[in-house]
């Protein structure tokens, strides 16, 4: 029986345990899925991952009986895997593990909220236990917030780059609106995440840390909004608000192949300010 399990564990890794157990029980074998599972596991075999390395270990490469995403799957465990064996041996990755931590968190937080987001869940998706995560967070508040320290500090950076040899008031504006937007559509999880949740509505409270670091952000746009001809009767702070939101809401309805970040900044901006 084990031999048979293990035999399924080479030629079909992408079996799981149910469908394993389910195909020798057609042999006449009777055996559970936990049955399947205890075996794979006295083998080192109880994931996709753990199943496929096994393989490419014994030389039997182009296995093509993989999924896509089963391939996917794979392609990011195995990327986990060796991020964790550098981070354990104090190498090179051991920040890159954290940054990884903090992307995946982003993406938790950004769809459950702080509340509905869980350490357990963000653990499972970067490929560690649990535990391991209180390596580098001492708890999902200061995981929480260390994702919006590195958001903001990408946000500022970006964006002093991309005003930085620029001298026309408007100029600069359509180009800080532009990496606003670039960001916000972009695969950098922590920065699309961070960019949107602080000006979001209902958004919790955040620590003293993190309103200075947004109130930097937002101070850039308000030294931008001054150099502008805006009306004098028109209240600046709720100019800024408003235009924020419209950059935000991008997130929502912008699609890939039409009009780009730039043409959408450069429309928002003559829409605020008024002109042509």
């Amino acid at each position: 029986m084990e031999a048979l399990v293990l035999e399924f564990a080479a030629s079909q890794p992408e079996f799981g345990q149910s469908r394993v157990a389910e195909s020798l029980r057609e042999r006449g074998i009777r055996i559970s899925p936990s049955g399947v599972r205890a075996i794979w596991k006295r083998h080192q075999l109880e994931t996709l991952y753990k199943r496929v390395t096994a393989i490419e270990k014994s030389g039997q490469r182009g296995h093509t009986g993989l999924t896509e995403t089963q391939n996917a799957r794979f392609k990011r465990a195995k990327r986990r895997s060796q991020l964790l064996k550098n981070a354990e041996r104090g190498g090179k990755d051991s920040n890159t593990l954290r940054y990884h931590l903090l992307a995946i968190a982003a993406q938790a937080f950004g769809r459950h909220g702080y509340k509905g987001a869980t350490l357990k869940e963000i653990a499972e998706a970067a490929g560690i236990l649990p535990g391991s995560i209180y390596h580098y967070f001492k708890s999902k508040q200061e995981l929480f917030t260390e994702v919006h320290h590195e958001g903001f500090r990408e946000l500022n950076a970006a964006l002093d780059q991309a005003i930085a040899h620029m001298k026309n008031p408007r100029t600069r504006l359509e180009a800080a609106c532009t990496t606003h937007i670039e960001l916000l559509v972009s695969k950098n999880a922590i920065a699309s995440y961070t960019g949107n949740s602080l000006f979001a509505p209902g958004f919790r409270v955040p620590p003293r840390r993190l309103i200075k670091e947004r109130d930097a952000y937002e101070a850039r746009f308000e030294t931008m909004l001054d150099a502008l001809p805006i009306p004098p009767h028109l209240d600046r702070s709720l100019f800024r608000l408003a235009l924020f939101g419209a950059l935000n809401w991008t997130q929502v309805w912008y699609r890939p192949g039409k009009k780009s970040p730039a043409e959408i900044a450069r429309h928002l901006v003559a829409i605020f300010i008024r002109q042509p």
